[in-house]
């Protein structure tokens, strides 16, 4: 779909009737609906967890519909809390995000969580699950803010914060408590999970460069590169298995996709 196209879509979904909005950011709902869309999905089943309002599924019924589809069809969805869920086409099935997705293996072409990893306690699990219901060949798309960007470094290096992970609350009334950014892991460690729980074809994708992190990687990035070829030349030295089977992840995270954007966008094929 043209770029144009998809942001007048998009547009039209958050001024609808049912007023769904997202909390995650326009631009890293936009490359995810562009990687999902890069096929003609009519033929598909598309799970979206932690689905909140249903912002992502309207936008994707939209589509499908708009191809001369069902969204009910295609789409299905799920979240913690499925009463706040608002897209009366699909209906979204209750979870519990430290246990099993509530649907059978083998289920769904793609399976997706945007924004929704970051507030979990058991990542690697959840990205298992992820691989138990996606279908042999299916895609799965996971998204969280990008820790590896150059203001979120610093932050780290001069508060011990990345950006979008602050001091979190200890009162049990409030939510952030227990499902607020209590996981920053890298897009080095979520890839690490994909592959681990059975994932190949893991890909980088970002949604939107940060005016900040592109300005330090102008100063930062030639001592990077230095640091990271002498980093890469110790891990190889010492543990050719382990430098073989990461060489290109390392190379990515020095990359200025990985250094510049807002939010990670990683996906891979069961």
């Amino acid at each position: 779909m043209p770029n144009t196209l998809l942001k007048a879509c998009m547009l039209w979904v958050e001024r609808g009737m049912a007023e769904i909005r997202s909390s995650s950011h326009r631009a890293t709902n936009t490359r995810v609906f562009e990687l999902i869309t890069a096929q003609d999905i009519r033929s598909k089943r598309i799970l979206d967890i932690g689905a909140g309002r249903g912002f992502m599924v309207q936008l994707l019924g939209n589509h499908v519909r708009s191809l001369g589809g069902v969204p009910s069809e295609v789409l299905s969805a799920c979240d913690l809390y499925p009463e706040y869920f608002v897209y009366d086409e699909v209906v979204c099935e209750k979870m519990e995000f430290v246990h099993v997705l509530p649907f059978a293996g083998g289920s769904f072409d793609v399976v997706y969580a945007i924004e929704v990893i970051e507030h979990l306690r058991n990542p690697y699990d959840f990205i298992s699950e992820m691989h138990r219901v996606a279908k042999p060949g299916g895609m799965a798309i996971v998204t969280t803010p990008n820790i590896l960007n150059l203001s979120s470094r610093l932050s780290f290096l001069f508060t011990g914060f990345y950006e979008m992970f602050g001091p979190l609350s200890l009162d049990p009334l409030d939510a952030r408590r227990q499902w607020g950014h209590i996981m920053p892991l890298s897009a080095y460690y979520l890839a690490h999970a994909m592959r681990i729980a059975g994932f190949t074809g893991i890909e980088f994708h970002a949604d939107r460069l940060k005016r900040s992190a592109l300005v330090l990687s102008l100063f930062l990035m030639p001592l990077m590169k230095l640091f990271s070829f002498l980093y890469g030349t110790r891990i190889r030295r010492k543990k050719p298995v382990v430098y073989h089977d990461n060489a290109d992840l390392m190379k990515a995270m020095g990359s200025l996709k990985l250094c510049s954007s807002r939010s990670v966008v990683l996906s891979g094929r069961k």
